[in-house]
C-alpha cells in the first residue's frame, strides 16, 4: 500500500502527531463546539476548524527544505493517490495462505482443491480467502477467483461456486493434443473440488519383542 509504519519511542506520546492534533483541536475548536446548539452546528464548526488547521502554519513542518509549512501543502501532492477497492479488500480484511500447486495446478486450502495455474504446477501460490471471496495469485498476478461461504475460525470452506480464471502468460511446458475446455466446454471440468475430511490416524500397536535363538542360560 505505499504506507511505512513509525513507532513512536515508549513513553513519549509528544512524538505522535495525533497527540498534538487531539490538543490542538482542543484549543482551536472546542470553545466553539460548546456553543453549537444542534447538529448541524457542530458540524460546521469542525469543518471551520478542520479547515483552519490544515491550511495554517505547523510548527512541525518549519525545518522541511522544501517551504511547506501547513498540512495542506505536506499533503497536497498526495491527495490523487488511488487504490483499486480490491486491492483495499484484499490487504485488510483477506488472509493470506501460502500453497504449492501440484502437478495439475491445483492448491489444496481448506478441504478443497482449487485450480490456480498448470503452468505453474508445484510452484508456490498466494491464496487471498477473504468475506466471500478465494484468489489464487502468483508473482502479483491473479491466477483465479471463487465465491465462497467462510467464516473466520472454521477449519474448512462451506462452498466453493462460481470459478473465474484470468488469462495469464503462463503454459505448460508439454503442450496437450486438445485443451478441456474444447472437449468439455468451459464449465464442464472442475475448478474447484471438495474433498474428504483426513482420516483419522490409528495408533500403532507396540511390535512384539524378537524371539532369541536360544536361551540365554544355555549360552552361558
Amino acid at each position: 500500500m505505499g504506507i511505512t509504519k513509525e513507532e513512536i519511542d515508549k513513553r513519549q506520546p509528544w512524538q505522535s502527531f495525533i497527540e498534538a492534533t487531539f490538543n490542538i483541536q482542543r484549543r482551536m475548536a472546542d470553545f466553539r463546539f460548546a456553543k453549537a446548539e444542534s447538529w448541524e452546528e457542530l458540524v460546521e464548526e469542525h469543518d471551520r476548524w478542520l479547515e483552519d488547521y490544515n491550511v495554517q502554519r505547523h510548527w512541525a513542518h518549519e525545518g522541511r527544505e522544501d517551504g511547506r509549512r501547513s498540512p495542506s501543502e505536506v499533503l497536497g501532492s498526495l491527495t490523487l493517490l488511488r487504490h483499486h477497492p480490491g486491492d483495499l479488500s484484499r490487504a485488510f480484511f483477506s488472509t493470506m495462505f501460502v500453497r504449492r500447486l501440484d502437478v495439475l495446478g491445483y492448491a489444496r486450502l481448506k478441504h478443497w482443491r482449487v485450480y490456480g495455474e498448470e503452468g505453474l504446477a508445484r510452484r508456490e501460490v498466494i491464496a487471498w480467502l477473504g468475506e466471500g471471496g478465494l484468489v489464487v495469485e502468483y508473482g502479483g498476478d491473479a491466477l483465479s477467483r471463487y465465491d465462497v461461504s467462510f467464516s473466520p475460525g472454521d477449519t474448512r470452506l462451506g462452498n466453493v461456486t462460481d470459478p473465474r480464471l484470468f488469462a495469464t502468460r503462463y503454459r505448460p511446458p508439454q503442450l496437450k493434443l486438445f485443451a478441456l475446455d474444447e472437449v468439455l466446454g468451459e464449465g464442464g471440468w472442475l475448478k474447484a473440488l471438495g474433498l474428504e475430511d483426513y482420516a483419522a490416524r490409528s495408533r500403532r500397536k507396540p511390535e512384539a519383542l524378537q524371539g532369541a535363538l536360544f536361551s540365554y542360560l544355555e549360552a552361558l
